[in-house]
């Protein structure tokens, strides 16, 4: 009797072997969704992000470079999620939107992320349309001492900002076809303005200088 109920047993082993059980992803899914299309706005340097309206019509972007937003997106969400919170479950909640921008012979992206509390965080790639590439790297341009994004979708001045009367673009260009980029660094006391230069070498950006000082000497 044992020796048939081993038998019996036998096509059932089988075919639990054959049928893969339901894995730990699959029994709790991972709440991950990316925004339905991957769009740009066209602007113009210089940058001053509170003056973009970003209401505009959105225009489609080449595979290349939706890929490469998508891959930017997945990573700062992998960065700055929160298992504890539902607030980034969805990568696509800390995407806010992207910015085309003509630069010399290239186009500079400007991906506007949506960090914790709704402050702004971008990340700056560039696009050769005539070879379709993409520089491989990004520039981390940490702006949410500068920016936070409100509930309309406009980008606001933070009050720092404010009190710093710097009425000056955010992203300019320099001699030389150089980026100029202002941000403000703030860690809890002291706020220090910081002013970065970058150069286009190749497909990448390059800092090729820093300066650093107090935002109110």
């Amino acid at each position: 009797m044992e020796i048939a109920h081993r038998i019996l047993l036998l096509p059932l082993i089988a075919l639990s072997i054959l049928i893969p059980g339901r894995s730990k992803a699959q029994t709790q899914p991972h709440k991950f969704s990316l925004p339905p299309e991957i769009t740009c706005i066209d602007a113009e340097l210089p940058i001053t992000f509170s003056w973009i309206d970003f209401r505009q019509a959105h225009k489609k972007v080449p595979k290349v470079v939706a890929k490469k937003m998508q891959d930017i997106i997945v990573d700062f969400y992998v960065e700055t999620r929160n298992d504890s919170t539902e607030e980034f479950t969805k990568s696509k909640d800390g995407y806010f939107n992207t910015l085309r921008v003509p630069y010399d012979d290239l186009q500079l992206f400007i991906v506007i992320l949506r960090a914790p509390m709704s402050y702004a965080r971008c990340k700056l790639f560039l696009y050769d349309k005539a070879s379709n590439t993409v520089s491989e790297g990004v520039f981390d341009y940490n702006i949410w001492a500068m920016y936070g994004i409100d509930a309309n979708g406009n980008m606001k001045r933070s009050n720092l900002y404010k009190q710093a009367h710097l009425n000056k673009d955010d992203i300019a260009v320099k001699k030389a076809s150089n980026l100029f980029l202002r941000r403000i660094k703030h860690n809890g006391t002291s706020s220090e303005l910081e002013e970065i230069t970058l150069a286009s070498k190749g497909m990448s950006l390059e800092t090729i200088s820093f300066k650093s000082k107090s935002l109110f000497e």
